[in-house]
C-alpha cells in the first residue's frame, strides 16, 4: 500500500523543476498571469467567504460548518490553509514585477491582502492565522523595500479582526476559545460539586495542542521506536496506528498531524534527517540574513526571495499542528514556490559569473 501510495512521489520535484524551467524562459508574461490568476481567486474567496460569514451560506447554498468557513472548498476546511500558504507566494510575484509602480495597482492589492487575511481569521483555521502572520513578521524584519504595505495591510487588517470579534463574539470561538481548551489551560468556575471537581481534574492537565494531537504523537512515537531506520512505511499511520502496542484513545487518524512527527514514524530516520536539514538551512539562512541586515546592512537574499523563502518555510514550520506530508494539494504547495526559488538562485548565479 506504501509503495503503491508514493511511487510517483517524484512528480512533485518534476513539478518544481517545470516551474524553474518556465518561469526562467518567460519571467514576466508568467508573473502576469499568476498575478491575474491569484487575484480572481482570492477576490471571488473573499466575497464568498463574507457572503458565507454573514448569511452562514455561500453563494451555492454551502452552510457554514459550526463557525469555521470552507467558501467554494466546500466540506474540505482548508479555505484559511490555501489562502494563508499562497498569499507569500503572490506578495512575491508582485514585488518582482514592483507592483506599487502604479498607485491603483498599490490600492487594489491593498485590498485583497486585507480581505485575505481577516478571511483567514474567520475561516477558524488557527495554524493558518499562525502561517499568515508569522510570514508577515518575517518580511516585515527582513524585507529591504515593501514593508510599509505589508505593515500596513497587516494593521489594517488587526483593526477589522477586533471589530467583527466585537460586533461577532463567536467569531473568536475557535482561533482563541478552543485553542484555550484544547491546551488545557480552561479555567473552570469553582463550585464545590462532584461533577465540577472532576472536571478540573480533567482539565488541569496540559497537552500539546490537544489531547487527540498529543496522543497522536505518542503513536508515533512507538512506531519509530520499532522502526527506526526506515519508519512503518509512508502514509501507513493510518493502518498501524489500530494496532493495540499503538493504539491510545483519539490517537488513530489517516496521519499523525505533524510533519516531522510523521517523517520520524513512516520514513525513519531517513526522511526525518532529510526534512529536518532542509529547515534547519532555511531558518539558519533566515536568521544570517536578518543578522547582516541590521549589523552591517547587507542584504543576502532579494525582497523577491524573501517572499519565495516565507513560503517554504511556513510551510515545513514544525511546531504546528500539519495535514498529511503525502496529500496531494499539500505537496503541490509545498513545491509551487521551490521552482521560482531555484530559478532566482539559478540567475543569481548568472550575473555573478557575468
Amino acid at each position: 500500500v506504501s509503495f503503491k501510495k508514493t511511487l510517483f512521489y517524484f512528480r512533485f520535484w518534476i513539478f518544481a523543476l517545470a516551474v524553474w524551467y518556465i518561469f526562467s524562459l518567460k519571467k514576466e508574461e508568467l508573473c502576469n498571469r499568476l498575478i491575474i490568476t491569484f487575484s480572481i481567486a482570492f477576490i471571488v474567496l473573499i466575497v464568498d467567504g463574507y457572503i458565507q460569514f454573514f448569511l452562514k451560506k455561500n453563494i451555492f447554498g454551502w452552510p457554514m460548518y459550526g463557525t469555521r468557513l470552507s467558501s467554494l472548498f466546500g466540506d474540505e476546511l482548508i479555505l484559511g490553509s490555501y489562502l494563508s500558504r499562497m498569499l507569500p507566494l503572490f506578495f512575491g510575484l508582485l514585488v518582482y514585477i514592483n507592483f506599487s509602480k502604479k498607485i491603483y495597482h498599490y490600492i487594489i492589492f491593498f485590498i485583497i491582502f486585507v480581505g485575505v487575511e481577516t478571511l483567514i481569521f474567520l475561516s477558524g483555521e488557527r495554524v493558518a492565522f499562525f502561517y499568515v502572520n508569522a510570514s508577515t513578521l518575517m518580511l516585515i524584519l527582513t524585507m529591504r523595500n515593501f514593508k510599509l504595505f505589508r505593515i500596513s495591510a497587516f494593521i489594517v487588517s488587526i483593526f477589522i479582526i477586533f471589530a467583527l470579534v466585537n460586533i461577532y463574539p463567536d467569531s473568536s470561538k475557535r482561533i482563541v476559545d478552543k485553542t484555550v481548551k484544547q491546551l488545557g489551560f480552561e479555567q473552570e468556575e469553582k463550585t464545590n460539586t462532584k461533577e465540577t471537581i472532576q472536571n478540573e481534574k480533567k482539565t488541569s492537565k496540559k497537552f500539546i495542542f490537544s489531547i487527540e494531537h498529543q496522543n497522536h504523537y505518542i503513536s508515533s512515537i512507538r512506531m519509530f521506536k520499532d522502526n527506526v531506520v526506515s519508519g512503518i512505511g509512508p502514509r501507513m499511520f493510518r493502518f498501524i496506528c489500530g494496532e493495540e502496542k499503538y493504539y491510545l484513545w483519539e490517537g488513530c487518524s489517516t496521519h499523525p498531524h505533524n510533519s516531522y512527527v510523521q517523517l520520524l514514524a513512516e520514513t525513519g530516520l531517513i526522511g526525518f534527517i532529510f526534512g529536518l536539514t532542509i529547515f534547519v538551512l532555511i531558518f539558519y539562512n533566515i536568521i544570517r540574513h536578518f543578522m547582516l541586515k541590521f549589523l552591517k546592512k547587507k542584504f543576502i537574499y532579494s525582497d523577491f526571495q524573501l517572499c519565495l523563502l516565507s513560503a517554504i518555510l511556513i510551510s515545513i514550520w514544525p511546531f504546528v499542528p500539519t495535514g498529511d506530508l503525502f496529500n496531494n494539494w499539500l505537496s503541490i504547495i509545498y513545491f509551487f514556490p521551490v521552482g521560482f526559488y531555484l530559478s532566482s538562485i539559478n540567475s543569481k548565479i548568472k550575473t555573478i559569473e557575468r
